[in-house]
């Protein structure tokens, strides 16, 4: 008789094994790669050393200069803010021409 192994669905857990079995595997899924990205080391525009920490909601502070700006709610620079940094840059570029 052949055996059958089994997957094991789910083991992996990462911050939100604290929720146990509650709340459903997509909305874990969801809070633990937000929890991962806010937690992440971001590299600070001031200093280029990867310092950046999260105060509160939007607010981001680099903890060996001090530099505090806000951001994005979980990241520190969001999508729409780069594009807009990023037009910025190229209409001055123009403008100077």
């Amino acid at each position: 008789m052949v055996s059958i192994k089994k997957s094991r669905k789910g083991k992996i857990v990462k911050s939100t094994g604290r929720f146990g079995v509650r709340y459903g595997r997509k909305d874990r899924k969801i809070v633990a790669s937000i929890e991962e990205q806010t937690k992440k080391d971001y590299i600070c525009n001031k200093c280029d050393l990867p310092t950046i920490k999260r105060i509160s909601t939007a607010i981001w502070e680099c903890q060996k200069c001090g530099y505090k700006f806000a951001g994005g709610t979980y990241i520190p620079e969001t999508g729409v803010g780069v594009t807009f940094k990023n037009s910025i840059k190229n209409a001055m570029i123009e403008n100077s021409k």
